[in-house]
């Protein structure tokens, strides 16, 4: 296990080390004079000679990367052109939203995912299982913004009994904060639910035609506590690995999302730093993305072992 996690370690870190490098050469890559496409034809010359210092263009990218690297290990990863703030500030300013919408999200997909595939294997073939199958699929196939905004309609504006737009945070409101979460969370939630449900369906049918779940019914155990008890731990190692993977992937790319529902969390902020122009902060928000997926991976690589040490590695 110690020799897994060792390479997972060396492996992210290479893995991270290119996701610096490439943003790096983002500002490489804008068209032009760069200081005249974010300022705009009517900068004066000071101004695009202060930008061509904040963004490093006096230097070579060589120079950049490594003043932009040293910067990272230090915990500077730049100044926000807009609001003249630490970058990791203005990130960690927003990470408890998103981590909240992430997070809720996750737990009605986990939640809806464990019902749907212990239901769907408990009537295997059946009408319901044919039913919820169909169903799953249906919601792979549609788009989280589509969903989200047929929840606006349904909830929002023909009920009215839930707003459709808007952020109180929990220290503020906690049963406001709840209620502006409830059409976020669902619109995560409904489509990671299916493809959690299908992969974990798989699983379990596979576990439940091994030898020792015979035995298990021999003994008296019923069908449904079979199930919960004897099949679903060795049947949750792809079922965890993806949730968390699926977690470090939503921390960055919630921004659909929180756009729709008009949460003030990092992926507004990076269509805010995107219209704004703000290179540095559009660049922290990619290295944080990265880190997110790494470390989340690092840590389903733990977990897996944990629930099925005899299986993680295969």
């Amino acid at each position: 296990m110690r020799k897994t996690i060792g390479t997972r370690i060396v492996r992210s870190i290479l893995v991270l080390l290119v996701v610096i490098v490439a943003v790096n050469h983002l500002v490489a890559l804008l068209p032009g004079d760069a200081t005249m496409l974010l300022l705009g034809q009517d900068a004066t010359a000071q101004q695009r000679a202060q930008l061509r210092q904040d963004l490093g263009l006096d230097k070579t990218e060589l120079q950049r990367l490594g003043g932009w690297f040293g910067g990272i290990l230090r915990g500077d990863w730049g100044t926000s052109f807009a609001s003249g703030r630490p970058v990791l500030h203005e990130i960690a300013s927003r990470l408890p939203v998103t981590l909240e919408v992430v997070l809720l999200g996750q737990a009605v997909a986990v939640i809806l995912a464990l019902l749907i595939a212990t239901f769907s294997v408990r009537h295997i073939n059946g009408a319901a299982d044919r039913t919820l199958s169909g169903l799953s699929f249906l919601m792979l196939s549609v788009p989280s913004f589509v969903i989200g905004l047929l929840l606006i309609y349904i909830f929002a504006v023909t009920l009215n009994v839930l707003p459709a737009s808007g952020y109180v945070p929990f220290a503020q409101n906690p049963g406001k904060n709840l209620v502006t979460m409830i059409m976020p969370a669902l619109t995560m939630g409904l489509g990671e639910a299916a493809v959690y449900a299908r992969t974990l369906r798989g699983s379990l049918i596979a576990t439940m035609s091994q030898p020792y779940m015979d035995a298990a019914h021999a003994r008296g155990a019923s069908p449904w506590k079979a199930l919960w008890t004897r099949a679903l731990r060795p049947s949750s190692v792809s079922f965890v690995t993806l949730v968390g993977m699926n977690i470090g992937v939503s921390m960055g790319g919630s921004l659909i999302i929180e756009n729709i529902f008009g949460i003030p969390g990092i992926g507004r902020l990076a269509v805010t730093a995107l219209q704004g122009r703000d290179i540095p902060l559009l660049q922290g928000i990619v290295v944080f993305a990265a880190c997110a997926v790494l470390i989340m991976s690092m840590l389903v690589d733990v977990a897996a072992y944990l629930i099925n040490p005899s299986g993680a590695h295969e």
